[in-house]
């Protein structure tokens, strides 16, 4: 009995979006070993090649709430509202960042 609830179309949705995810990863790990490319992936989470918390930490969030921002759509329950959510978090992180840039850098050039 348990076979058939894991062939339900919404746990179908999740093993593909599974095999994207892993596909996705290969993809981006090719790229990455690739010494002729000049794409490091290290400059999303690293700061002159340290780890920068708050690249670790945007970069995480985003990762998660894409997922869940696909999986919403994947279940049918998403709404105008998620994607207003979303896009407020993404467009407010980013404008409150330049903004904290422009601040310190009006301040070290008043020093």
């Amino acid at each position: 009995m348990e076979i058939l609830q894991v062939m339900q179309p919404h746990h179908g949705m999740n093993v593909i979006m599974a095999i994207i995810a892993v596909i996705a990863v290969l993809i981006i790990w090719n790229i990455q070993r690739d010494k002729n490319n000049q794409i490091d992936l290290k400059d999303l989470i690293c700061h002159n090649g340290k780890i920068n918390s708050n690249k670790f930490m945007r970069f995480t969030a985003f990762v998660v709430s894409t997922w869940g921002f696909i999986y919403l759509i994947v279940d049918q329950r998403f709404s105008e509202w998620y994607f207003a959510g979303y896009m407020a978090a993404w467009t407010g992180s980013a404008l409150l960042s330049k903004w904290i840039d422009s601040k310190s850098s009006n301040t070290s050039k008043d020093s």
